[in-house]
């Protein structure tokens, strides 16, 4: 009570209360220019009403991926790295008539082939997030080309039963074709606006002999892997 009783602090205390009645009493005057600037005000998020926004669309887009399945998720995220090296090797004059030749190593360093190969690699070493995204859809290429080993050999052996010719036979090929894929798991090529993973080549070639999945130049990419495998 000693506190509201003093005059400072009543003053104080009271000094926003005189300015609302005073506001108050210009209303009627001032009303057409309050109209006008309602019309134009904006509406400020608190930043933990902006944060739970922000959340909600963060988490809106994770389940939008999440219903994508792994061979979508994968061409979505290669065609976006197509598109950037695309962009790129034009900018520095490479000549993308003609294939370009890549290799990731485990470590992420990237090296190349032909007359621009100082230029390439210079370029993903100052460009370390590129050549790291190379290296994870080099791996999930791999991935993929081991599960359709997997699935040729489970073909291959049929119903045999454990320990026949057939079985024997289907499981030597499954590992030989198991280590080809190893060894080619880090070289992906760039021609005609596309990325090509030369493990995926390589069993897609043994999976379609007739070439529908391997493409059209089915020979010349069998002597590329044959090379890499040499």
């Amino acid at each position: 009570m000693t506190t509201i009783a003093n005059s400072s602090t009543a003053t104080s205390s009271w000094a926003p209360t005189t300015s609302l009645v005073q506001t108050g009493a210009n209303r009627s005057g001032t009303a057409a220019g309050q109209s006008t600037a309602k019309s134009t005000d904006t509406v400020q998020l608190s930043e933990r009403a902006q944060a739970i926004l922000d959340k909600a669309n963060a988490d809106k887009a994770a389940t939008a991926k999440l219903s994508l399945s792994f061979d979508e998720m994968l061409q979505q995220r290669t065609d976006a790295l197509t598109t950037k090296l695309t962009d790129a090797f034009k900018g520095m004059n490479v000549n993308l008539d003609d294939a370009v030749r890549l290799q990731v190593d485990k470590f992420g360093k990237v090296t190349a082939e032909g007359p621009w190969k100082e230029k390439i690699e210079k370029f993903f070493a100052d460009n370390p997030d590129l050549a790291k995204e190379l290296k994870a859809i080099a791996g999930l290429n791999s991935l993929k080309a081991a599960n359709a080993a997997l699935e040729l050999y489970n073909k291959e052996k049929g119903s045999s039963a454990p320990g026949s010719k057939q079985q024997q036979s289907a499981w030597s090929n499954y590992n030989i074709r198991s280590m080809n894929i190893q060894t080619l798991s880090g070289v992906i090529s760039l021609k005609d606006g596309e990325l090509r993973s030369a493990a995926m080549d390589y069993i897609d070639s043994i999976a379609d002999p007739t070439g529908a999945k391997a493409g059209p130049d089915l020979v010349q990419q069998q002597r590329e892997i044959a090379r890499r495998l040499a």
